[in-house]
């Protein structure tokens, strides 16, 4: 049975790490451009506020589509990625 999930306006299969690492990216795009980003506006006769919310880290789907991407790369050619570059010392 498949498990489908639906990121950003997409269904896709959350067990395909291939399908769901292209959504999480385009996902990721947008959020780097400002798409995502919401803005609320509080005003008084006095003052005015804007607020700018994101809805999510970047750094953690950064993680996400690297577990993503050797996972899809595991799966399309039957080998994990090298771990050789990827040590920082």
């Amino acid at each position: 049975m498949t498990n489908m999930v639906k990121i950003d306006g997409v269904t896709v299969d959350a067990d395909d790490p291939c399908a769901l690492w292209q959504v999480l990216y385009s996902a990721k795009l947008k959020m780097i451009s400002g798409e995502i980003v919401q803005e609320m506006t509080i005003q008084s006769p006095v003052t005015r506020e804007t607020v700018v919310f994101s809805p999510g880290k970047l750094g953690a789907l950064d993680q996400e589509l690297n577990r993503l991407a050797a996972a899809c790369q595991a799966k399309t050619s039957g080998r994990r990625p090298s771990r050789r570059w990827q040590l920082k010392f």
